[in-house]
């Protein structure tokens, strides 16, 4: 055995004591002797044993001195005094008297002042650290966690802790798993073979109070259980593993550090396909049927809302009022892993501020924001409706309350959700939305299509709206006929989702029992009172409707369509022309054909 102490000043000693061939000097942590002073390299010396003779090599591009003498390597005898940066290293022999190695800084060697006889005859006082090694188990468990949880943010655990179980708990039971509605583990990762225990619900009780673990017998067998806790709005997860009496306590340590690390890295657990593969094929399945279609701006929208309803940050929904945020929003929480979370609306008015805080908060203008929060509406979601209207100073305290709730413990008590209108970039340029609360909810930032903007979607939305109206009042619906299907795909729905379940409701509402939906809807609402005169729009119309001549009526009527829908379009040539389903290169060569003026003036006067 080699003992290694290095002084420190105060008269404090550190002593190493080590068992090997080779010993490595130098200020990096992965030598075996750190020895952090000026003009010390990561990895300066190494000291070898040969027998029972020890020599010294210097590391490539360092020089040591050696009794004043600079050297690169040579053999250490006793009394050899070896200068390394800024310390000095004493050998003082090995064998039966105790090899040792005394790290003296160089100050030290320094000639020093005379002291008064007293003080030189009163004892010094020491104090000594002794660095034992932890058992090789856990040292390489540890590491292997770092590695792990150091990785990028995104990257997928699951394949990494399924490693780790089979490298640290060879020819053993264990599992992470997560606790469904029955009460009973869903293994998410896992080693396990056989039937998986079940618990009593009060065992996951008192599982819930923090710091405990439990060991289940079975038998001749022991089970040790560690939970994963991450907060309210999340299930609990727990590390379940066969332990043996010699193992215990290593398994004790090891399962405590990983349910910790877990608890802090969870959502890059729950973001892998391995945890809720089943969950998320019954989710898309569900929002699928909530949100019909096959648009582009439909697809992304229901891949936003299976993502954020896995996730434990805030949303914002951005669309026109009666787009439909509000189903979105309860469709984030119907879908959610653990359940039908409970939903709490609260809808802004202007100029109210107490109103709102005192709806939200339930406190007075004189306490902090969030004070009683999470006992009011722990585990459910809270949605602000026009989270626009508030004053800008009420938004920066909605932020700093939902901020402190999402940073708090290892999961926020409440699942925020806002609402706002479709252009949300443009209300916080024009200071309507406040920026900071507007940085909260960029992870899930969900844009609700207008029907305009999918309009591919009307007939299979209808025919689902049907169905669910028809059961709303009790009728048989035997479909819609294709006049008053034609009729709606040709309305305009201004008022967004709200005007189409109004129309079909009152279509619905004077349909037979057992019969076909029938009835028309007008293309083009007027909002002219009657005896009111006509536009110039509707008298050409009126005029061209009385011609019988095909090739008048077609080219005219081709004419005011184009000329309507690039007028809406504000000169957009490559969306009037989606919009009348034809080509770019057909719609300029009507342009030019009826003369159509440029509509491009419409964008710069805006």
């Amino acid at each position: 055995m080699v003992t290694l102490a290095i002084e420190g000043s105060g008269g404090s000693e550190l002593t190493y004591e080590l068992v090997k061939q080779v010993i490595s000097i130098g200020a990096s942590s992965q030598n075996d002797v750190v020895l952090r002073s000026p003009g010390v390299a990561p990895r300066h010396v190494v000291i070898q044993r040969n027998g029972n003779v020890y020599t010294f090599l210097a590391q490539p591009r360092q020089v040591v001195v050696l009794n004043g003498e600079r050297r690169s390597r040579g053999v250490l005898r006793v009394g050899d005094r070896i200068r390394i940066g800024s310390a000095t290293v004493v050998f003082k022999g090995m064998g039966a008297e105790e090899s040792e190695v005394e790290l003296i800084n160089s100050s030290e060697t320094q000639p020093s002042q005379s002291v008064p006889d007293d003080a030189a005859k009163s004892p010094r006082s020491r104090s000594e650290v002794v660095l034992y090694s932890e058992p090789s188990r856990i040292s390489d468990a540890r590491h292997h966690m770092v590695e792990i949880f150091r990785s990028g943010v995104r990257s997928d655990l699951v394949p990494s802790l399924r490693t780790f179980l089979d490298n640290f708990f060879t020819n053993r039971q264990a599992m992470l798993a997560w606790l469904d509605e029955n009460g009973r583990f869903q293994p998410v990762v896992s080693q396990w073979t056989g039937e998986v225990p079940k618990l009593p619900a009060r065992t996951f009780d008192e599982l819930a109070v923090g710091g405990r673990y439990a060991i289940l017998r079975l038998g001749g067998r022991e089970l040790l259980i560690y939970p994963v806790s991450r907060g309210a709005l999340d299930s609990h997860a727990y590390l379940i593993v066969e332990t043996v009496e010699d193992d215990l306590e290593h398994d004790q340590v090891l399962l405590a550090e990983l349910s910790r690390m877990l608890a802090v890295h969870w959502e890059r657990v729950e973001n892998s396909s391995s945890l809720y593969g089943p969950w998320e094929d019954a989710a898309r399945k569900s929002t699928e049927e909530q949100l019909p279609g096959s648009s582009q701006a439909i697809r992304v929208l229901r891949d936003s809302v299976v993502q954020a309803a896995r996730s434990t940050f805030p949303v914002l929904l951005c669309g026109r009022p009666g787009s439909g945020r509000m189903s979105v929003a309860s469709q984030v929480a119907s879908i959610h892993p653990t359940g039908d979370l409970p939903v709490q609306a609260i809808q802004v008015k202007e100029d109210d501020d107490e109103a709102f805080r005192l709806a939200l908060f339930g406190s007075s203008s004189d306490q902090k924001a969030g004070t009683s929060l999470a006992e009011r509406a722990q585990g459910s979601v809270v949605v602000i409706r026009d989270v626009h209207k508030l004053s800008p100073a009420m938004q920066r305290e909605v932020a700093a309350a939902i901020s402190h709730d999402v940073d708090t413990g290892y999961g926020p008590a409440v699942r925020w959700i806002a609402t706002t209108e479709s252009d949300c970039m443009a209300l916080v340029n024009e200071g309507v939305l406040d920026s900071t609360l507007y940085n909260l909810f960029q992870r899930h930032l969900m844009r609700i299509p207008a029907l305009n903007q999918r309009r591919e979607d009307l007939p299979l939305l209808v025919v689902r709206l049907l169905d669910a109206i028809g059961a709303e009042q009790d009728k048989d619906i035997r479909g819609i006929e294709l006049e008053t299907l034609n009729s709606l795909l040709e309305h305009p729905f201004e008022g967004e989702m709200t005007e189409l379940l109004g129309e079909l409701r009152r279509l619905v509402s004077a349909t037979p029992e057992g019969e076909m939906v029938r009835g028309t809807v007008p293309a083009h609402p007027s909002g002219r009172m009657i005896g009111a005169p006509a536009d110039a729009d509707e008298i050409e119309t009126a005029s061209l409707m009385a011609q019988d001549d095909l090739k008048i009526v077609v080219p005219a009527v081709e004419r005011l369509i184009i000329d309507r829908v690039l007028r809406r379009t504000m000169g957009n040539q490559s969306k009037a022309a989606r919009t009348l389903n034809l080509s770019r290169g057909a719609l300029i060569a009507k342009i030019k054909d009826y003369g159509i003026p440029d509509y491009r003036f419409l964008r710069r006067n805006r």
